[in-house]
Parts: C-alpha cells; sequence; structure tokens
C-alpha cells in the first residue's frame, strides 16, 4: 500500500493516499445519505463536501505537525519542513476532527440548527475508517505488540522481523464496523429521528472508547511524545466530552420538588464523575501496567471495562433523557 502509483504535480500518489481519498468520497456519500433520510436539501450536501474536502488534509496534517513539533524544531531543526505535507505525516484522528469542523462550519453557512450536519459526519466517519484501516496493510502503520499467548497466533501477523505481532489496524476496521453497525441500527429503531448533536456524541464515544485501548496496543511508534500517545487522549478526550454533554442534560431534566429526590439525583451525578475520575486514573495506571507487567490480557481487559464504563454511563444519561421525554 506504499508503493507509489503515479505521480501528481511532482508528488507520488501512493496506495494509501488512493485508499484514504477513497474513504473520504466514502464518508460524503455516507453523509449524503444520512441527510437524504433526515429529510435535508441536496444543497446542505453540497457545502458540507466542499468543506470537508480541504479541512479533512489539513487538520489530518496540522494535528500530526503539533503532536511532532519537537521533531521538527529540535531533531530537524528546520519548522519550515512541516509544511512539506508530500513527504507524509497525517494523523487519522485529525481527519475526522477536520471532517465534525466541515460539519459545523456548514451548519452555520446554512444555518442549520446545531448538530445536523456533524451527526451526519460522526455516523460517516466509521465508513471511512473501515478503508483507511484496512489499507495500513504494508505500510508498518497499524502493527501492535508482539502476541503474548499461543492461542492468539491466529491473528497475528509478521512484522517484518520476524515477530508476530497484533494487526491493530484490523481491530481498528472492525471497530468502525461494529460501531456503523450498532448506529444504524439505534437510529433506524428511531426512524431517523434523535435530538441533533446525539448521533455525533454516541458515535464518538463508542469509537472514542474502542481507540483508546487500540491505540494502546499499537507498536508503530506513530504520533507519540516520549510515552504519551496522542490519539489515545484524544479519543479519551471524545468520550469525556460525551459523557460531560449526556449527564449535564440528564442533570438539569425534569426538576422535581421532593427534595429527597433532588438529594439522591445530585448524589447520583456525583457518583458519576467519582467513577469517571476512577475509570480514568485506573485506564492510566493500566496503560504503564502494560509496559511492565507480564499479564497483558488482565490489564487490557480492566482498561477495556474502564472505557466501556465510562461509555455506559454517558448513554445511560442520555436514554433517560429521552426516555422522559
Amino acid at each position: 500500500m506504499d508503493a507509489t502509483l503515479f505521480t501528481l504535480f511532482g508528488a507520488p500518489v501512493t496506495g494509501y493516499g488512493a485508499c484514504a481519498a477513497l474513504a473520504l468520497l466514502l464518508g460524503l456519500i455516507g453523509c449524503y445519505a444520512y441527510l437524504r433520510l433526515t429529510g435535508l436539501k441536496c444543497g446542505h450536501f453540497i457545502r458540507l463536501a466542499v468543506l470537508a474536502v480541504p479541512l479533512c488534509w489539513l487538520m489530518s496534517r496540522v494535528v500530526f505537525v503539533l503532536a511532532n513539533c519537537t521533531y521538527y524544531l529540535t531533531t530537524l531543526s528546520n519548522p519550515v519542513l512541516a509544511l512539506h505535507f508530500w513527504d507524509g505525516g497525517y494523523s487519522m484522528t485529525g481527519a475526522i476532527i477536520g471532517f465534525l469542523l466541515a460539519g459545523f462550519l456548514a451548519e452555520k453557512w446554512t444555518r442549520l440548527p446545531h448538530g445536523a450536519l456533524m451527526d451526519a459526519t460522526a455516523l460517516a466517519a466509521p465508513l471511512a475508517l473501515i478503508v483507511t484501516r484496512l489499507a495500513e496493510g504494508g505500510t508498518r502503520l497499524g502493527l501492535g505488540r508482539p502476541v503474548s499467548y499461543e492461542w492468539l497466533m491466529f491473528l497475528g501477523v509478521e512484522d517484518g522481523y520476524g515477530d508476530i505481532v497484533h494487526p491493530v489496524y484490523r481491530y481498528e476496521a472492525a471497530a468502525a464496523l461494529i460501531v456503523l453497525i450498532i448506529a444504524l441500527i439505534w437510529l433506524c429503531k428511531r426512524r431517523w429521528s434523535v435530538r441533533k448533536g446525539d448521533a455525533c456524541l454516541v458515535s464518538l464515544a463508542l469509537l472514542g472508547a474502542f481507540q483508546v485501548v487500540l491505540e494502546s496496543l499499537r507498536n508503530d511508534g506513530h504520533m507519540i511524545v516520549h510515552f504519551i500517545r496522542i490519539q489515545q487522549i484524544l479519543a479519551l478526550v471524545a468520550m469525556v466530552v460525551a459523557f460531560v454533554v449526556f449527564s449535564t442534560r440528564w442533570g438539569r431534566s425534569t426538576r422535581t420538588k421532593k427534595r429527597f429526590l433532588r438529594i439522591l439525583k445530585s448524589l447520583l451525578l456525583v457518583l458519576q464523575w467519582l467513577v469517571l475520575i476512577a475509570c480514568i486514573g485506573l485506564g492510566i495506571y493500566m496503560e504503564f501496567r502494560v509496559d511492565r507487567g507480564s499479564l497483558k490480557l488482565v490489564y487490557y481487559g480492566v482498561m477495556t471495562l474502564c472505557m466501556a464504563t465510562i461509555t455506559g454511563m454517558a448513554l445511560i444519561c442520555r436514554h433517560r433523557v429521552e426516555k422522559r421525554n
């Protein structure tokens, strides 16, 4: 996938680059389908597409450069090289941010309710992710830690140095497919009618939960500053944002005059926030244990449980508000 297919204006176009362009096209097709199902006009899609193409590319590059600023400032001692986008260096998380930003700006452009077009981009993002993740095969991206257990060897691939490692790029493609299926089933049951912005937050919460764990499993050195995995942090932020929005909304909904119920509700909110902090702290601890300990399956199991708890609390809060309304 990293072989050059042809040159364009003197810059090489690789197989991975072609797949990335295909993924963006599929993402836009997904956006169009969602907008048609929710009754929005074709003009809204055109504005979204016009913004999405440059913003996905730009934000993907910007996030990568910001995460690797010390490399350009110190190692290369030439920050101008950050402008050489044809040399490679992009962030998948940055591309998703660009897609969401395109939806946000298109909403302002067309004066649509907040979240209407961001829902479309967030739901189409998993479709694009499936293609781009699978395209990482052969690029040395998306390769994970060595397979530690004999019964998991059938999942592994060779990393080029004789070691059998986890093909994390395949896991990420599978995770994106799972999120896409869950989102489609959820929306179909509600006849494509949910509160604006909720589909975006639900999709990001699910993707974030998967990505926090899968970024930890990666071992390709992509976007790591010292020991901090930048894309893992961004995935966690997406989950926390969804939790904050849904829990705050639940806290403000259907206020009761009964003092006991008000106190109970406040205690539940405080408990949720304490659980959130505990899950984040425990997840960070498990991240360090993965690098030093031998019980990999236990560490990843606990980390997965922590991320699932955060996402589950966010979705439960949203469900409570929906049920009351």
